[in-house]
């Protein structure tokens, strides 16, 4: 890929960015080790980021994106790449070379290098410790990968299934001394060879792969987030084999999570309806966006349904969509709710909130495993499978 050089970006400009991240993360919600913020501000992210896409516009997600350059723009991208945000490197898979920076483009993000707290976090699950085997699936820049090889002392390895991006990646970590290896694969196929005694995901799937399980060393830790496909709703599995080889795990609604893989996305929006819907009172109200525990079991159980945030029309009503057309729109209060389609969505969210109720109000849940079944269990009457398709 061919790079755009001029003058780079002043020393003392560097040295305040960086210092403002580490300040900045330390303060993020849930991030609390030390010893983490230091190792991910001691990699030079701007180097190994040269080139990013800054969101333009109000809608999100993004559509309309600002390409900066290291070299042409050094403050703004050096704010946008020590921000908390994601880093969002590549648009529809297109490489970034040929493009002209400054300009507007379109598109959606098809590789990025996750907010700041939310690499905080997933290092803290893992614990890393000196001399430990770590590998990343879903690495993009390397930069998750550089701060475990700083925290084991010793090769990481990380899996990218643009070989572009991980080309770009392997020659910008040679060039700062990382000690990384860059792997051009299809992560969700499987983990590079021997046993790993920590696996991060950057990426959200719907299943453990039973291929990174596999290669979960007896003590190994693997941590990903696990998505239904409804923005918002995150979950985070952290997975442990004991020394006998067991597998058990714990599920977590979290305020953060990964983007799903390239393959799965996001459920779609269907189109508004025609028509006023079906009208009733006296309603649950919305539990509050902090019940985290509750959004994520309405993801897992009441299958293909997400929100919409910012439903023309009903701006300060909660909406919830179905692929099949349903639809349900409910006042913050409770005291009504309009369902249309086949399916009585808020009725089923009322359900599961007795449910979810009665199994003592978890965020967080069991995750089993029985052979190829993973299951997710919340307490008494509150359960499910983690599809396997």
């Amino acid at each position: 890929m061919t790079e755009t050089t001029s003058t780079p970006a002043r020393p003392d400009s560097v040295t305040t960015a960086r210092s403002a991240f580490a300040t900045a993360l330390a303060q993020e919600p849930g991030v609390h080790d030390p010893v983490v913020v230091a190792a991910l501000a001691r990699v030079p992210r701007h180097q190994l980021v040269p080139r990013l896409f800054v969101p333009l516009g109000e809608d999100r997600p993004a559509r309309r994106w600002r390409l900066l350059d290291l070299a042409d723009e050094p403050e703004q991208h050096l704010e946008a790449c020590y921000g908390m945000d994601q880093v969002v490197v590549q648009l529809d898979g297109r490489p970034t070379g040929p493009l002209a920076a400054g300009r507007e483009y379109r598109g959606v993000p098809s590789g990025q290098s996750s907010g700041a707290g939310l690499l905080a976090v997933s290092l803290q699950g893992l614990r890393l410790a000196p001399g430990e085997r770590f590998v990343e699936l879903g690495a993009c820049t390397g930069y998750l990968s550089a701060a475990a090889a700083d925290l084991t002392g010793r090769q990481t390895t990380g899996v990218e299934i643009d070989r572009e991006l991980a080309r770009d990646a392997a020659q910008r970590l040679a060039a700062l001394g990382a000690d990384v290896r860059i792997v051009a694969r299809d992560g969700l196929r499987g983990v590079p060879d021997g046993e790993w005694d920590a696996i991060a995901a950057s990426f959200a799937v719907r299943h453990i792969p039973a291929a990174w399980l596999q290669r979960l060393a007896p003590g190994g830790r693997l941590r990903t987030t696990v998505t239904t496909g409804a923005p918002g709703w995150h979950a985070t599995a952290l997975v442990r084999r004991d020394e006998n080889g067991v597998l058990s795990g714990r599920l977590t609604a979290e305020r953060w999570g990964h983007v799903p893989d390239r393959a799965a996305g996001w459920i779609p929006l269907p189109q508004a309806p025609a028509d006023s819907g079906r009208s009733r009172t006296s309603v649950l109200a919305p539990p509050e966006p902090a019940e985290r525990g509750y959004w994520v079991a309405l993801g897992h159980v009441l299958r293909g349904v997400r929100r919409q945030w910012g439903a023309p029309g009903f701006d300060d009503e909660v909406v919830l969509v179905a692929p099949d057309g349903s639809r349900a729109a409910v006042s913050q209060d409770g005291s009504r709710a309009v369902e249309w389609g086949p399916r009585s969505l808020w009725l089923e969210a009322e359900e599961l909130h007795t449910r979810w109720t009665g199994a003592g109000r978890p965020a967080e849940y069991l995750l089993e495993f029985t052979g190829p079944v993973q299951r997710v269990v919340g307490g008494p009457g509150l359960s499910w499978q983690l599809p396997m398709d």
